[in-house]
């Protein structure tokens, strides 16, 4: 389509790095960069005293959550106390209750099912540390720069744009996708430090809150439309 209309557009905004130069290596062009924003907030101060990891998304093997359950087995050999809570629902709910099962994680594993806005920002405010497993590159990644926003620790997948959001061992970590033992033990360093998942937290939402508010992204957007209109008078 892009190719059939191209004389008509005059930029093409990307979400974030990595999708600007897949475009540019099809040859569309050009290409900036806006990255998508969130409402900024206060850094939360209810934390539960469990050791708790919170996963938001669709339940589609794309975001890697039977990566996260295997992982989380592992956390569990350590932290008996440690929770997981799952908000989400997808056509691959049967199948991650059955690996729950199958991992006997009945009693440290909660699968919400489909949660609303305020629902998902509840947990997350209460949560050690959210995890971003997505084994995709995702093209920007808007869980981890919430979970920022409300200052919370992430640890992600090291591809797409999660690898632009996370800043690895300063607002959480960065492991490699489908690396069991790799993302384990990023949780398991958090999950029995909550000094380290409270400094990593409070430096995600100062840097979440500098670069990826709502604000500056409609101000990015209200530049390139100026400088547009005085390229066509």
């Amino acid at each position: 389509l892009w190719r059939r209309w191209r004389n008509i557009f005059d930029l093409i905004v990307a979400n974030s790095e990595p999708v600007r130069q897949r475009l540019m290596a099809e040859g569309i062009r050009p290409v900036e960069v806006i990255e998508n924003g969130a409402e900024p907030r206060q850094v939360r101060s209810d934390v539960v005293p469990e050791p708790t990891v919170v996963f938001a998304g669709r339940l589609v093997r794309e975001k890697g959550v039977d990566v996260l359950l295997r992982a989380f087995a592992a956390v569990v050999e350590q932290l008996p106390d440690a929770r997981l809570i799952i908000c989400g629902e997808g056509p691959d709910r049967a199948a991650i209750e059955s690996l729950v099962a199958e991992l006997s994680l009945l009693r440290s594993v909660v699968l919400l099912g489909l949660c609303s806005n305020e629902e998902v920002e509840r947990n997350f405010r209460r949560a050690w540390v959210v995890a971003v497993p997505s084994i995709w590159e995702e093209p920007f990644g808007q869980v981890a720069i919430e979970a920022m926003m409300n200052g919370v620790a992430v640890v992600a997948s090291n591809s797409g744009g999660l690898a632009g959001i996370v800043r690895d061992n300063e607002t959480g970590f960065l492991v490699q996708p489908s690396n069991v033992k790799a993302l384990a033990a990023a949780l398991i360093r958090i999950l029995t430090d909550r000094a380290l998942a409270e400094r990593l937290g409070r430096r995600g939402h100062e840097v979440a809150t500098a670069n990826f508010s709502r604000a500056r992204m409609v101000d990015r957007f209200l530049e390139f439309y100026r400088s547009l209109g005085s390229v066509r008078k």
